[in-house]
């Protein structure tokens, strides 16, 4: 299941929640941005096309989270080396319940015209080492309470310069289950783990946390819906 909800789901969210006017930044909904400052990752990204010769392929990372309050999604960030990802403009984002220790979701269901969105790259810097930090900017996804996979993957070539583009991991610990990959070159439900240390995902995920209604506002909300 992608994040295009069914339409009720989105009106019963709408009816619940009313959300909270906006201070000019977001509120940081799921940190784990301690990226690993040793360079430790894999690739992530969605290249033009898949070729054992060229190296390209399409790898996406998810991570997974949990929300304990209905949320709304305005920026989602992942954490990566520099290279190719710095040429990237656009990119892939995935988010589906979590109902097990790996998705269960097919590889064509990660990527695809709906699920693409807009990125941009800054540099992020702790102490002499940095990384990019990979932004999709002006979300507006509202989700319930609950537990979720995210993969953020940008769309480019993974290039002929070594070292290339890595997803950066985190410094430890893992929450809840280990990042998972897809190989979406082609159509298959073969999650697995890349890495044969077990590692979470460098990734920040920043929006609001809506506010139950009050008892004016819910009843002139569903004066709307009569």
């Amino acid at each position: 299941m992608s994040l295009r909800y069914p339409m009720l789901t989105a009106v019963a969210a709408a009816l619940l929640f009313s959300f909270a006017p906006s201070t000019g930044s977001a509120a940081v909904l799921w940190d784990q941005s301690n990226w690993n400052t040793l360079g430790e990752g894999s690739l992530n990204l969605n290249s033009n096309s898949c070729s054992q010769i060229s190296g390209n392929t399409k790898l996406h990372n998810a991570n997974d989270v949990h929300f304990s309050s209905a949320v709304h999604i305005t920026n989602v960030r992942i954490y990566e080396t520099p290279g190719n990802v710095q040429t990237a403009t656009l990119a892939y984002l995935w988010i589906a319940p979590k109902t097990g220790p790996l998705p269960t979701e097919s590889s064509s269901a990660v990527w695809g015209l709906p699920l693409q969105v807009s990125i941009t790259s800054a540099i992020e810097t702790i102490g002499p080492n940095s990384c990019v930090v990979v932004s999709a900017n002006n979300l507006n996804i509202n989700l319930p309470a609950g537990d979720y996979w995210v993969a953020l993957t940008p769309r480019h070539n993974r290039g002929s310069t070594f070292p290339y583009t890595v997803h950066l991991v985190t410094t430890g610990p893992i929450i809840g289950d280990r990042t998972a990959t897809i190989d979406a070159c082609t159509v298959n439900s073969n999650w697995l783990y890349v890495l044969p240390t077990p590692y979470d995902y460098a990734i920040k995920i920043e929006g609001d946390v809506p506010l139950p209604v009050t008892a004016a506002t819910w009843g002139e909300v569903k004066s709307l819906y009569r």
